[in-house]
């Protein structure tokens, strides 16, 4: 993992880069509780019309949830916002690669998904949820707005943006980025997307750090949102453990689609890492 060298840590006395761990936490439940009062919001408007389920109107309420917090922990940061959210342009030769590394790791994660669901198999509300979405079934751009715009937005600028900001001044790089991934991980309160989300999160925080930037993990958290979605509804491609839904008996993926997706991730990580040794 080729990521810079944190700074040294500052001085006992002197005052420590925010979010700490503890700031982490306020952080997370003021999402929580955000989030609770825009979901409370939404089941008032039920009574006139608004479908509080729909996918588009959970987009608009995680991006009204999420985005206040977002911007007071930038206010808190003390920092300029570009250095909190920085959105350096990185180039295509890299992040091409990272985009070919994600769509493997999507594939591979997907794999690993169905061997939890064998161990633990999820509620029947939360494999109905989790179908409705990624197929499309309720609303396919609504979908999109959810999984590809919303969630990319708000989950990348809070937890490599805000919280990575500040553990890397804090931190070593390596402990900076398992840190902030395993929180990312909880945040998602189920532990059938843990691994998914903890993966995802060193992957996105390795770029972060190695880029300064937060476009390879905007970019490459809405495709690995989106595969799912686009094999099964733009291509119309049926790949069993991959676009089959999660309810019913669980199915994995057929060899050739693993063995795609390791090929895909290891030439992938293996440019990435090639392009950042050599300044991309």
């Amino acid at each position: 993992m080729t990521v810079p060298d944190s700074p040294a840590a500052p001085p006992a006395t002197a005052q420590q880069p925010y979010p700490g761990m503890k700031d982490v936490l306020l952080l997370l439940l003021l999402t929580i509780a955000a989030s609770l009062v825009v979901e409370g919001v939404l089941l008032a408007l039920e009574r006139i019309g608004v479908d509080a389920t729909h996918p588009g109107t959970q987009a608009l309420a995680t991006l009204a949830s999420i985005s206040p917090v977002v911007a007071y922990g930038v206010r808190r940061s003390a920092a300029p916002p570009r250095d909190v959210l920085p959105l350096r342009a990185v180039p295509l030769a890299l992040l091409t690669p990272m985009a070919v590394a994600m769509m493997g790791i999507s594939i591979l994660l997907s794999e690993a998904d169905n061997l939890v669901r064998l161990m633990l198999p999820p509620p029947d509300w939360l494999e109905q949820t989790f179908d409705d979405l990624t197929l499309g079934r309720r609303s396919v751009w609504g979908s999109v707005a959810l999984l590809v715009v919303a969630a990319p937005l708000t989950e990348e600028t809070l937890f490599r943006g805000v919280i990575l900001h500040g553990f890397q001044r804090r931190y070593a790089a390596r402990r900076a980025i398992l840190t902030s991934a395993l929180l990312f991980a909880a945040f998602h309160m189920n532990p059938w997307q843990f691994l998914g989300a903890a993966t995802a999160g060193i992957v996105f925080g390795w770029w972060r750090m190695a880029t300064g930037s937060l476009v390879p993990g905007l970019v490459c958290h809405a495709l690995n949102n989106a595969m799912p979605l686009a094999v099964a509804t733009l291509f119309g491609w049926r790949i069993r453990g991959y676009t089959g839904g999660l309810s019913g008996v669980v199915a994995f993926q057929p060899l050739w689609f693993d063995a795609l997706g390791i090929v895909l991730t290891a030439g992938g990580l293996w440019l990435v890492a090639r392009r950042l040794r050599h300044g991309n």
